[in-house]
């Protein structure tokens, strides 16, 4: 499924050549970020805070919006935000009054409404309240990689309960494929039919995939600053 491109070392701060083998080593690291800018929680606090943090937000609007969405506390979605440098503090006489978003945080804004454009609002919306983690991504990967053409009646690449089975491998448990492979169904990523078979859309696992990659690339130009 996927179109293969030239290996280029296992450092992070490389990023040509970006293949699935470099994903799937820092994928803890990728399914940290995604969640940050993809979680459902707080009404997506998270990411209505990046998206209004253009110009700057002071701490009464940040104060505003947290009543909003109804949560309890923003400290901790500031944090999740700062940590991974898609905010930062704006200062003034009396220390830090506001966040501002940026340019990494625009990029990571940017790289989350691509894979809108690409599969619709509502099926971006159901991979985010999927909640998909670091299994569930290795799984994902592990089945974008397999060397498999779409069936030519229904142009989906299309897996055996056999093979999804050894595709399984991955992981020690086998509860933690099945739950994996649950999470995928439920963001849509992949689809138990009533064939029997499992189904995978070309076109909206090879737009998540990108999405991932650009993730990864953010994440290694950050490494190189």
């Amino acid at each position: 499924m996927e179109q293969r491109e030239s290996p280029a070392g296992d450092g992070m701060p490389a990023l040509e050549g970006v293949t699935i083998k470099k994903l799937y080593r820092h994928i803890e690291t990728i399914a940290e970020l995604h969640a940050v800018i993809s979680s459902p929680r707080g009404q997506y606090l998270h990411r209505r805070l990046l998206h209004t943090m253009l110009g700057g937000l002071m701490h009464d609007e940040i104060e505003r919006l947290r009543k909003e969405h109804g949560v309890e506390e923003s400290d901790r979605h500031i944090n999740k935000l700062a940590k991974w440098g898609l905010i930062e503090p704006v200062r003034g006489t009396a220390g830090i009054s506001g966040y501002v978003r940026t340019a990494r945080g625009e990029e990571a804004l940017n790289t989350a409404r691509e894979l809108e454009r690409k599969l619709g609002e509502e099926r971006a919306r159901t991979i985010c309240e999927a909640a998909l983690g670091v299994n569930a991504l290795r799984l994902f990967l592990t089945i974008f990689g397999a060397d498999k053409e779409p069936d030519p009646s229904s142009r989906e690449v299309v897996y055996s309960p056999l093979e999804i089975g050894q595709l399984m491998r991955v992981f020690t448990r086998s509860i933690e494929g099945i739950s994996s492979m649950d999470k995928l169904d439920d963001a849509g990523l992949v689809s138990y039919l009533d064939d029997g078979q499992i189904h995978v859309n070309p076109r909206r696992s090879s737009a998540f995939y990108a999405y991932l990659k650009k993730l990864y690339q953010l994440l290694a130009r950050a490494d190189t600053s």
